[in-house]
């Protein structure tokens, strides 16, 4: 399973424009020409510099380093899990479920979430591992069969649930922007800097929101294998 890649269909618009590259060949989502502007004075005096790694967004290649080292990182925890298993119980034959599947990480909206909210697919707060037979299902107690492919039903309703945060965050910077261009630079600090520490807090918020619906989902697909039995 690879997340990460970028599947707009032709013709699409993207949600979220890439702003141009500055001198240094970085991309910023405030650059050097709003830096140098009115506006510059008012990131600056809310302390906010232009090269915070919250300003700067990472470059394709820097995308692909941080989506594979999640995934080295849950393949090592993998294997420390299954070591553990086959030491105490026998058995060890499982694999993770992802909540957030490919049809959320591999869209625009899973750009949003590596590039603008820095969240990392393959990470601890994204998968549960569930057990692929049944002396391994014996020992892990309560917990379903993994289903071995995507849930239709559940990955809907997931890129359902995302979009919302997103289509919240993208509606909250077009207010933003329209409340500096309507009062100037010098009378917004007080909006953007709410609007800065909206955006901060929401990767939390996600991650808070895809922790209380995995139990949910995991016993959702433990209540179709009984029934289906």
């Amino acid at each position: 399973m690879t997340f990460g890649k970028r599947t707009t269909p032709f013709g699409a618009r993207p949600t979220i424009p890439t702003p141009p590259r500055d001198s240094d060949g970085k991309r910023r989502i405030f650059g050097e020409s709003i830096f140098a502007g009115p506006h510059g004075t008012m990131l600056r005096d809310m302390g906010f510099a232009l090269d915070d790694p919250a300003n700067v967004l990472p470059d394709p290649v820097d995308v692909d380093r941080a989506v594979q080292e999640s995934l080295k990182e849950q393949d090592q925890l993998r294997r420390e899990i299954e070591a553990e298993l086959l030491a105490r119980h026998g058995h060890n034959a499982i694999r993770p479920f992802f909540i957030l599947a490919e049809p959320v990480f591999n869209s625009d909206l899973g750009q949003w979430l590596i590039r603008v909210m820095r969240l990392r697919p393959y990470d601890a707060w994204n998968l549960v591992y569930l057990p692929t037979d049944r002396a391994t299902q014996r020992i892990m107690g309560d917990v379903p069969m993994h289903p071995l492919q995507s849930v239709a039903p559940i990955d809907e309703l997931m890129v359902k649930q995302i979009g919302q945060f997103r289509t919240k965050w993208v509606e909250a910077r077009r207010k933003a922007e329209a409340h500096i261009n309507e009062v100037g630079a010098d009378k917004a600090s007080p909006v953007m800097e709410k609007f800065v520490a909206y955006s901060d807090a929401m990767p939390q918020q996600i991650i808070d929101h895809v922790t209380k619906v995995k139990p949910m989902i995991v016993d959702l697909i433990a209540d179709v294998q009984r029934r289906a039995a």
